[in-house]
């Protein structure tokens, strides 16, 4: 049986203008979880605000005092302490949470549409709650094909600059 997955969706810190559809959001993430596989039920949160509401976040949980596009809050302490759920209940994964500012802003100095820079940066959210990371080349390299593959499988075409080196 193909596992259920499901998604909550938040954009108040987003004025009402600049949200974006609630169907596409969820495919992204639906997308992602199925595409890398995720095998069991799972909940993933995704949060879309604005740089202050994100530099806020970056400060307190990292110690960086400034925007960035996406921050991954994985729940793996309770998943790796063998922490059991009854059948029927989904696993929470985390939490993503997303600059619309800063996604803007990418989406113009990478090239891209603000969908498929948003699309990206919700892929790689949520590839960071399934475990992946980029702390070296060949963990970078795998985050990469995995997100092309997501966005190959949504349809969306991509500009793909060197966004950063391992080393940053």
């Amino acid at each position: 049986m193909d596992p259920s997955h499901s998604v909550t969706v938040r954009q108040s810190d987003v004025v009402k203008e600049r949200r974006r559809p609630l169907s596409f959001l969820r495919k992204v993430v639906l997308t992602t979880l199925k595409t890398a596989p995720c095998t069991e039920d799972t909940e993933v949160s995704l949060t879309l605000t604005d740089d202050a509401g994100i530099q806020s976040l970056n400060s307190h949980y990292r110690g960086q005092d400034k925007p960035t596009d996406v921050l991954s809050f994985r729940l793996e302490d309770e998943q790796e302490s063998g922490f059991w759920l009854p059948e029927g209940v989904s696993r929470p994964l985390g939490d993503v949470i997303v600059s619309l500012d800063t996604v803007e802003r990418q989406a113009l100095e990478n090239g891209n549409s603000v969908e498929s820079e948003l699309a990206w940066v919700i892929c790689h959210g949520c590839l960071h709650l399934l475990g992946y990371d980029h702390q070296t080349d060949q963990q970078l390299a795998e985050m990469r094909a995995w997100e092309r593959s997501v966005l190959d499988s949504l349809g969306i075409g991509r500009s793909w600059p060197e966004l950063w080196s391992v080393e940053s």
